[in-house]
C-alpha cells in the first residue's frame, strides 16, 4: 500500500508525518490486498486542522473520509476511524456481490516534470514506493487492480529482492527477475 502525504498551508513536522503513517498502514488489515493507496491531506485553517484521506481500492473504487479539529492529531485519528468504517462496508460490499465493478476514475501516476540535465530525450520520472513485500500471485493481482498500466515493480518475498511483473499483450504476464 503507497501512502503520500501532503500538506497544505502548514509545515509538518517528521513526528506528525510518522503519526500518521503510524495510523494509516494499519488500514490495510481491514482490507488486506484491496488497498492500492491512500492519499493523506492535512490543512490549517485559522484555528482548525482538517485531515482529508482519500483511499484508492481495487476495482477502482474511492473511499474519502475527513475530519476537522482543534488539534491535528485528533483530526487524524477521526478521519482514520471514518475511513475504517468505509472500508468495511465496501469489504462486505464486496463479498455480497464480488462480480460487480465500481465506476470511479482511474489512478493517475505521480509524474514529475522532465529533467534538464537529460538533453537528448526527455522522460518523466516516477516515484514507486514498494511498502510490503508480495509473492508474484499478489503481485498479478495488484497489477490487474491497474486498467492503465502494464507493468508493476515490487519487492518479491520469495526471492527478496526486487523483480518486475510486466502485462503482455496476450494477456499473459512475464516476470522479471533481475540479476545484480
Amino acid at each position: 500500500m503507497k501512502i503520500t502525504v501532503t500538506d497544505r498551508r502548514a509545515q509538518t513536522s517528521d513526528a506528525l508525518q510518522e503519526y500518521v503513517l503510524d495510523k494509516v498502514e494499519p488500514l490495510e488489515r481491514f482490507f488486506v490486498d484491496g488497498i492500492i493507496s491512500v492519499d493523506v491531506v492535512l490543512d490549517t485553517e485559522g484555528n482548525s486542522q482538517m485531515c482529508e484521506l482519500v483511499g484508492h481500492l481495487v476495482r477502482k473504487k474511492i473511499v474519502k473520509a475527513s475530519a476537522e479539529a482543534e488539534e491535528m492529531h485528533a483530526a487524524v485519528d477521526a478521519a482514520v476511524d471514518k475511513l475504517k468504517t468505509q472500508l468495511t462496508k465496501e469489504k462486505d460490499r464486496l463479498r455480497e456481490n464480488p462480480k460487480q465493478k465500481s465506476p470511479a476514475p482511474s489512478d493517475p501516476p505521480q509524474t514529475a516534470p522532465p529533467h534538464a540535465e537529460s538533453s537528448q530525450r526527455p522522460f518523466t520520472r516516477s516515484q514507486v514506493y514498494v511498502r510490503k513485500p508480495m509473492t508474484p500471485d499478489e503481485a498479478i493481482m495488484q497489477l490487474e487492480s491497474y486498467e492503465k498500466r502494464d507493468f508493476l515493480i515490487f519487492m518479491d518475498v520469495e526471492r527478496e529482492a526486487l523483480s518486475v511483473l510486466r502485462r503482455l499483450p496476450d494477456g499473459q504476464y512475464e516476470l522479471l527477475e533481475p540479476v545484480y
